[in-house]
């Protein structure tokens, strides 16, 4: 039924001589330049998890199946839930786009290695001045010691619109501060 799918990849050589399946080969030859045409296709509630069935409804063949997988990218055939829509493309011009496997073709291992190599470096994010100085800043001299609170407690309360860092007030700040105070010295802190 699925004459493109894990039995028909083309295998390669791994240096040390152990020959696997190439899982990177597309199944879908998108350089073909063919227009398609789609309908869809609402899963009854017969037909779930299915593709088997759908195929056997929309192209009168439970052969076709695996198209109407690869092209509405579906990997797992059990996501197929009842009320999902399914794109069910021209079946002559989905044939056609389909990568012709044969069993057992070899593929060159370089090819898939340097497949993924390939960065733009116009799309690799530069950063600014302010940045490197924030990753080069020396936390040393100003470093706090670990925040760590037992299990179901927390560090930071907040009552009464007043702030309280710890448990209880014998253990912070003695009458807490105020959220406009906490923010003012964070921003003013901030800018050290």
């Amino acid at each position: 039924m699925f004459s493109n799918s894990l039995d028909n990849k083309p295998l390669f050589t791994k240096t040390d001589g152990q020959v696997v399946k190439d899982l990177t080969q597309s199944m879908i030859d998108n350089a073909v330049k063919v227009g398609l045409s789609y309908t869809a296709f609402k899963v009854p509630k017969d037909y779930v998890m299915r593709p088997d069935l759908i195929s056997k409804a929309v192209y009168n063949s439970t052969a076709y199946a695996e198209v109407l997988l690869k092209f509405n990218g579906i990997s797992n055939p059990f996501n197929i839930n009842e009320g999902d829509v399914i794109i069910v493309p021209n079946l002559d011009g989905a044939i056609e786009k389909m990568v012709k496997v044969e069993s057992g073709n070899k593929t060159d291992v370089n090819n898939i290695r340097n497949s993924y190599k390939y960065i733009d470096p116009a799309k690799i994010p530069s950063k600014s001045s302010n940045m490197i100085d924030f990753d080069n800043r020396s936390l040393k001299s100003a470093m706090l010691p670990p925040n760590i609170a037992p299990e179901g407690t927390t560090q930071i309360i907040q009552r009464n619109g007043r702030i309280y860092f710890g448990e209880s007030v014998a253990t912070c700040v003695q009458n807490g501060i105020s959220s406009a105070e906490f923010l003012s010295l964070a921003i003013k802190n901030k800018n050290k």
